[in-house]
């Protein structure tokens, strides 16, 4: 008798204290964009990713491995920063954002292209 007394109060006390858990701080909810920018012929400008979080907050990266030069390797520097923009879509999907949009334009004669991925996170 005195075991089963003390198997339920241990039990009971268990099932209290798991009431009282911390629980996991909710993970960050909202929208999340992901935006890449580049410029071929302009030997000046470095294509770069801009992060911008649900609070605002921004996170530029610079690719200034990618050489930006004549109208030939154009196609070399579209191609290197979409890879960059992938490689950082790919990661936050492993966080557990959600792709919901992409968008694309190209503006002026300088053909400056940005590329915006729309990421949600529920």
């Amino acid at each position: 008798m005195k075991k089963f007394l003390l198997l339920t109060s241990l039990s009971l006390a268990v099932a209290g204290s798991w009431a009282f858990y911390p629980n996991a701080a909710p993970a960050t909810t909202g929208y999340l964009m992901v935006v890449g920018s580049g410029r071929p012929g302009n030997e000046s400008y470095v294509p770069e990713i801009i992060t911008i979080q649900p609070d605002g907050k921004q996170q530029v990266q610079r690719l200034t491995n990618v050489r930006v030069g004549t109208d030939r390797t154009s196609t070399d520097v579209a191609v290197a920063l979409h890879h960059a923009e992938l490689l950082q879509v790919n990661a936050l999907a492993a966080k557990g954002w959600r792709l919901v949009s992409v968008a694309q334009s190209t503006v002026g004669v300088g053909a400056t292209t940005e590329t915006v991925y729309m990421m949600e996170r529920r």
